[in-house]
């Protein structure tokens, strides 16, 4: 079963604290322990023939190891493979991404290959700050330290063709009338209909005029220049928050930007738009992978789906998103996703759900997040509301109020709302989190039986 010479499958290694471990689904032309040891290889230390200049250092030291194998058919399955932390360049992950999630995609005989999920060891997160504020830091920043309730918000839409003024006097709207958080939407920045400074000059100054604390996050997406310019500007007028597609941008760009916004203490808001790309069908890599990628490059908020809304993902696996995002320490469920681990010092990032959200929703969505470590935003489900914008900002506060504590009233606003939307009942989530802790053996045998299709079903696809 060698490649190259060399077996880089090892079934008696137990990883140390210091190895990274990645989780791959795996499927192609010749066994699975064929197609296993083409990972291990082209991952780490060899080629497709033995080569003189392999050393014992290199083999011993520097080699993946490919210490789990899950068959579902003789040419697929579930492998777990561990790297030595002493393999990758100090704190490059450029680098290290080329080794993981590199030439492997290329191999003609791999026809299937998903890397579902990875672990960081804690030494290497040393190299990293993580959040500058943080959950704790964002709650304090708008003064909502106190509130058990989740921070909501709204996306302005139409998602492009407003004015700046049109843009500024919808978000005065809606965070004068309860919310917390307005936002650009990702392909909104710079078009000629709606111009970046006057945007946000705009915008800010309307917000300003309400007199209490209020996030507003502009997109600043763009080539390195532009960003730069948009930072001075929002930092010379004391607005220190801001937006960023971490996708589009990638980790050089997202670590560089991200870095310069620390230095001037904004608060950096990261959408996702994008991943998709990258996480369905069976070729790809997971969110978990990502989201564990920009907590470490410090992003204080990220968009980490509903569970119940317009976009992909079942209640579940958001709450794994979301607990990846907020807790230090987070249980796994193989072979979806592994065990997740922080440094102490890499602080919980704000998850925001987000993608056809509408207030009937908040109850439903809380039972997946929880009411204090998550942002709700609705675009359509505030704007589309009944009594338009004002409306819709009232019955999202009035939902997110209900969900955080018993007793409050539905308002005139909510039932609205509901007229027009409907009301997802939490009842429905928490059966399913319920059936998951009963059935969790069963769940994990039919994956493990079934393949990447029964964990695409149980990801919600």
């Amino acid at each position: 079963m060698v490649y190259g010479g060399y077996s880089y499958i090892d079934e008696k290694y137990k990883p140390s604290k210091n190895d990274f471990v990645t989780l791959l689904w795996v499927k192609g032309e010749g066994k699975l322990e064929v197609l296993a040891e083409m990972v291990g290889a082209e991952s780490s230390v060899g080629t497709w023939t033995s080569i003189s200049t392999m050393n014992d250092f290199v083999w011993e030291r520097l080699r993946a190891r490919v210490f789990d194998l899950k068959k579902v058919k003789e040419n697929a399955g579930f492998i777990k493979v561990a790297y030595p932390l002493e393999h990758f360049d100090h704190d490059n992950l450029p680098q290290l991404l080329a080794s993981i999630r590199g030439n492997i995609y290329g191999i003609k005989e791999i026809k299937e290959l998903k890397l579902l999920d990875w672990s960081i060891p804690e030494k290497y997160q040393k190299f990293f700050k993580g959040p500058l504020y943080g959950i704790k830091g964002i709650r304090k920043m708008i003064g909502t330290t106190k509130s058990k309730r989740p921070h909501v918000g709204t996306i302005i839409k139409p998602k492009v063709g407003l004015s700046p003024s049109e843009f500024a006097d919808a978000s005065f709207k809606a965070l004068s009338n309860g919310l917390d958080l307005v936002k650009d939407d990702e392909n909104l920045v710079n078009q000629a209909f709606c111009l970046w400074e006057e945007r946000a000059s705009k915008t800010i100054s309307k917000i300003e005029s309400i007199g209490e604390p209020k996030i507003y996050v502009p997109n600043i997406t763009d080539f390195i220049p532009k960003m730069m310019e948009r930072i001075e500007f929002l930092d010379n007028i004391g607005w220190k928050m801001c937006m960023i597609d971490v996708y589009m941008l990638g980790i050089p760009t997202t670590k560089l930007i991200v870095d310069e916004l620390h230095k001037r203490k904004f608060m950096v808001h990261a959408h996702r738009a994008g991943h998709g790309a990258e996480t369905r069908g069976s070729r790809g890599v997971g969110f978990n992978f990502w989201l564990k990628i920009f907590r470490l490059l410090g992003v204080d908020q990220i968009h980490t789906g509903t569970g119940v809304g317009k976009m992909e993902g079942s209640p579940i696996t958001t709450r794994n998103f979301g607990q990846v995002a907020s807790q230090q320490k987070v249980k796994g469920f193989e072979p979806v996703f592994l065990e997740s681990k922080w440094a102490k010092h890499i602080k919980p990032v704000m998850p925001v759900a987000s993608g056809g959200l509408h207030p009937g929703m908040v109850g439903a969505v809380c039972e997946v997040y929880g009411t204090t470590d998550v942002t709700l935003q609705a675009g359509g489900g505030v704007h589309g509301h009944p009594q338009g914008t004002e409306g819709g900002a009232k019955a999202m506060r009035n939902a997110s109020e209900r969900a955080a504590k018993g007793g409050v009233k539905v308002g005139a606003e909510l039932q609205q709302a509901f007229d027009k939307w409907g009301f997802i009942d939490p009842v429905d989530i928490k059966k399913q989190f319920s059936a998951l802790r009963k059935n969790r053996g069963n769940l994990q045998k039919e994956m493990y039986k079934q393949g990447l299709s029964a964990v695409e079903r149980f990801e919600g696809e």
